[in-house]
């Protein structure tokens, strides 16, 4: 891993996403405060989860054809100058009144990750040799669960010593800095020598298509939206402790530290091990993840003690990182190269596409069911999918063998 980062590209790009995710961290958790301030109910934090993710996915559905004609160092920098601007705006809504402007800032946030997050995947293609992207992407998984850790420590720190407002304004100054870093990347841009005769809705069913065909694409798909679904247990934790049992805000900022630390383990334990197996092991390893995430969902909101939230958040986390980082691994290297940015948008569509969906039948379901009958929901669709995975791998294999 270390070696990666002495590859110029990868780490002016590992910098600005070091940066701009810790500020994301100070956002999340005080977007709560906000939404908890202005309302409060359990379908408000289900909505603001869904205004994220929706407009998400249906930008993501245009930014695949888009991103393959435009500049990717360009696309990532002016995204991040915009989220910048656009969170700082949090800090101003202080009136009940205006809850809608926090939805169409989340909303705004969001169709400018749906264009940068492609375009990241799109550069550590190009920019990794094939043979270190199972490291390059366990590092930044692991980055990722490592500044949630660190960020989310910060930021209820932060809630409890000060005001949650002020998270919002660290947030935009961090989406800022990371332009430095974003600024000094080379251009990048994949040439398609017949994208101009096929135009943008050509290239848009194309990529469709594409992904319709390619039975394995489909399967690692189906498996990482089946990750997503299980993963909304995420805002039934947030109704779960601030509403249901009344705790400050500050405390579930603090169940995201054994989420990063397991995040953190999840991303040094693949790269270790992950190559040394067969792809075999591998399938059973995925399945098993979902059983843990639905085993631990099951457990956390049938207990009332701390130590347990965060004990089963720490084995959910390792779980569900891992199945990322395999899942994201074998995307890039199925994909052909020409299709890769179109793969990744329809990824990003149908996994916040599901997780969208699943965070508003629970935020509905909170309004009048407790939240462990929910989580009874959530833990029995994990296992079902985690069976189904199976089914469909050892098809797939047999298939192989017949041929």
């Amino acid at each position: 891993m270390v070696g990666l980062l002495r590859h110029h590209v990868f780490r002016r790009l590992y910098g600005a996403h070091v940066i701009h995710l810790l500020g994301n961290e100070f956002t999340f958790i005080a977007v709560l405060g906000l939404l908890k301030e202005l309302s409060g109910s359990g379908l408000s934090f289900a909505a603001g989860t869904v205004f994220r993710f929706l407009p998400y996915v249906v930008a993501s559905f245009f930014a695949g054809p888009l991103l393959e004609k435009w500049e990717k160092r360009r696309v990532m920098v002016v995204c991040n100058l915009l989220r910048g601007i656009l969170v700082s705006l949090f800090f101003w809504i202080t009136d009940a009144a205006y809850l809608w402007a926090v939805y169409a800032v989340l909303m705004m946030v969001n169709v400018c990750s749906a264009f940068f997050n492609p375009s990241m995947q799109v550069v550590i293609v190009q920019s990794v040799e094939p043979e270190s992207r199972l490291s390059a992407n366990s590092l930044i998984t692991g980055t990722n669960a490592l500044m949630m850790f660190i960020g989310q420590g910060i930021a209820a720190y932060l809630v409890y010593a000060f005001s949650f407002r002020f998270n919002f304004l660290l947030d935009a100054g961090c989406y800022f800095l990371s332009l430095l870093f974003l600024l000094r990347l080379p251009a990048i841009q994949t040439p398609h020598a017949d994208a101009e005769a096929r135009g943008f809705f050509g290239r848009l069913l194309e990529g469709f298509r594409y992904v319709k065909k390619n039975a394995s694409i489909r399967k690692v798909l189906f498996l990482q939206m089946m990750e997503r679904v299980t993963g909304s247990y995420y805002v039934l934790l947030m109704f779960f402790i601030l509403e249901e049992r009344q705790q400050p805000l500050y405390l579930f900022g603090l169940l995201d530290i054994p989420l990063g630390i397991g995040g953190v383990l999840a991303g040094l334990l693949v790269s270790k091990w992950a190559e040394r197996l067969d792809p075999r092991r591998i399938d059973a390893l995925l399945a098993g993840a979902l059983w843990v995430i639905s085993i631990s969902v099951w457990l956390m909101f049938h207990s009332g003690h701390v130590a347990v939230w965060m004990a089963t958040t720490f084995f959910l986390a390792i779980a569900s990182f891992s199945l990322v980082i395999l899942s994201v691994t074998r995307l890039q290297r199925m994909a052909d190269p020409a299709f890769l940015a179109r793969v990744f948008s329809v990824r990003e569509m149908v996994c916040m596409g599901a997780y969208s969906l699943s965070c508003l039948v629970i935020g509905w379901g909170t309004e009048w069911l407790k939240s462990a009958a929910i989580a009874d929901g959530i833990a029995g669709f994990g296992i079902v999918a985690g069976v189904i995975w199976m089914l469909l791998r050892t098809k797939a294999a047999a298939l192989d063998g017949k041929n």
